[in-house]
C-alpha cells in the first residue's frame, strides 16, 4: 500500500464523512417521503371507500333490495366487505373475516384507514367507513405490493450536499497543511542533524500540535547530545560569531533554503549601529567588542526562542522571525530601538540603531531577496536621520 500524506488523509476522511452524511440525508428523506406518500394514498382510499358507501346508500334508497351490492365492483387487487353492526359479513355472502381483517376494524368498528399486515406478511391498506342511513360498515382493502420509492436524481443530491462538502474539504485541506507543514519541515532538517545550523532551523519550526512540539523538543535535545562540547577559548562552531555568540553569515544560505523548503514565511530585521565610524575612531577594539556583545544580548532579549540572530558585519546584525507578520515585527523592532537608545553600553556609553524590516511569504519569490530588501530599508532609515525603523514587504 502506497503512503499518503497527512493532508491527503484528512481530505479522505472529509470525503468519507461527506458520503456518510449524504447517505443518511438520503435515507431520512426517503423515509419521510415514503411516509408522506403512504398517508396520501390512505387518504385517497378513504375517500374512495366513502364514495362506494354513498353508492350503496343510493342503491338502497332506490329500492334495490334484491341486489343492493351490485354497485360494489372491486378492481385489481381491491377487496370489499360490508359488515353489520353485530360483525356479520353481508357482502360477499357466505364469507368470514380473517384475523387480519378483524384487526383492520380496530375492534371498535369506527371509521379509519391504516396499513395492516396479514398472516402471509402482505401489507394492505385498509379503510373502514360507515354506510350512510344504515348501521353497516364498508371495508376496503388494497394490497400494497411495493412502497413508493424516492427517486432523487444524482444532481439533486449533489446540490443538497455539495456546498457543505466543499467547505468541509477546504477546512480539511487547510487543517492538514497546518498540521503537516511543521512535520515536513522537521523531516527536512533531520537529514542534516549533524550540522550546527540544524539547531537554528528546527527552532524556526512553529508546531501546530502538542505532539509536533514534543517531537521538535526531542530533536533539539538530540542535536545537543550529538554536537561536541567546545573547549574553553575556542569558537563554539563554524557557524557562530566568536565575539557576540550569534550565528555567523555562513549560516544564511542553507538556513534560508531550509526555511523555504519547509514552506515557512518569515520576517527579516536588518539593523546597524548609527555613526559606528565614530565608535571605531574613539574606542579600542576590546571596548567595541564589549559594546557589540551587549547589543547582541539586547537583540536576544527581544526575540523568541525560535528566532535566529546573525551578525552580518562589524556593526550590522540580522534577525529572522519565522511565521511573524511584518506589523508585529515592526513593533518588536521599535521596542528594540527604544531599548538600545535608553541603554548604557559598557566602555562606550550611549548608542542608537536603525532597523529595516521586510517580510516573506512562501511562494512569493527568493527568500534571499527578502534579506536584501531588509538591508535596503536599513540604508533608507539611516539616510533619513538614523535611530528609526523602516518596514515593508519583499519585492
Amino acid at each position: 500500500m502506497s503512503r499518503i500524506g497527512l493532508r491527503q488523509l484528512l481530505v479522505l476522511l472529509a470525503l468519507t464523512s461527506t458520503l456518510a452524511v449524504s447517505m443518511n440525508v438520503l435515507w431520512v428523506s426517503n423515509s419521510l417521503h415514503q411516509q408522506a406518500l403512504l398517508e396520501h394514498s390512505l387518504k385517497n382510499q378513504q375517500g374512495y371507500a366513502a364514495l362506494l358507501a354513498s353508492k350503496l346508500q343510493w342503491r338502497l334508497q332506490q329500492g334495490a333490495q334484491t341486489a343492493p351490492f351490485d354497485s360494489l365492483e372491486p378492481t385489481g387487487q381491491q377487496r370489499i366487505w360490508v359488515i353489520s353492526n353485530d360483525g356479520k359479513v353481508l357482502f360477499p355472502a357466505g364469507s368470514d373475516l380473517a384475523p387480519a381483517q378483524e384487526r383492520g376494524l380496530d375492534g371498535r368498528y369506527r371509521e379509519h384507514s391504516a396499513l395492516i399486515r396479514d398472516e402471509q406478511g402482505v401489507e394492505r391498506m385498509t379503510s373502514v367507513v360507515a354506510v350512510p342511513g344504515t348501521d353497516w360498515l364498508l371495508v376496503l382493502q388494497t394490497e400494497l405490493s411495493e412502497r413508493p420509492r424516492l427517486q432523487w436524481a444524482l444532481v439533486d443530491i449533489l446540490a443538497a450536499v455539495l456546498p457543505a462538502s466543499l467547505l468541509l474539504i477546504l477546512l480539511a485541506w487547510l487543517a492538514g497543511g497546518r498540521v503537516a507543514r511543521p512535520l515536513g519541515s522537521l523531516a527536512v532538517y533531520v537529514r542534516n542533524l549533524n550540522r550546527p545550523e540544524s539547531m537554528a532551523a528546527i527552532r524556526a519550526v512553529q508546531p501546530a500540535l502538542k505532539e509536533t512540539a514534543e517531537l521538535k523538543k526531542g530533536l533539539l535535545q538530540g542535536i545537543r547530545q550529538l554536537q561536541p562540547v567546545s573547549s574553553p577559548g575556542q569558537p563554539e562552531g563554524e557557524y557562530l560569531d566568536p565575539v557576540t555568540g550569534l550565528s555567523s553569515p555562513d549560516i544564511l544560505p542553507e538556513l534560508v533554503a531550509n526555511i523555504s523548503q519547509g514552506d515557512i514565511g518569515f520576517t527579516a530585521m536588518a539593523l546597524a549601529v548609527d555613526d559606528y565610524g565614530q565608535v571605531q575612531e574613539y574606542f579600542s577594539q576590546p571596548l567595541r567588542d564589549q559594546a557589540l556583545k551587549h547589543l547582541a544580548e539586547l537583540l536576544l532579549n527581544h526575540s523568541r526562542e525560535l528566532d535566529i540572530s546573525v551578525r552580518l558585519g562589524e556593526e550590522v546584525f540580522l534577525l529572522l522571525l519565522p511565521q511573524c507578520p511584518v506589523t508585529i515585527a515592526q513593533r518588536i523592532a521599535e521596542r528594540l530601538r527604544c531599548k538600545v537608545q535608553e541603554s548604557l553600553f559598557p566602555g562606550v556609553g550611549h548608542m542608537t540603531i536603525s532597523i529595516g524590516v521586510a517580510g516573506y511569504q512562501p511562494g512569493s519569490g527568493n527568500p534571499l531577496d527578502t534579506l536584501k530588501r531588509a538591508q535596503q530599508l536599513l540604508i533608507s532609515a539611516r539616510r533619513e536621520g538614523q535611530n528609526r525603523v523602516h518596514a515593508g514587504t519583499s519585492e
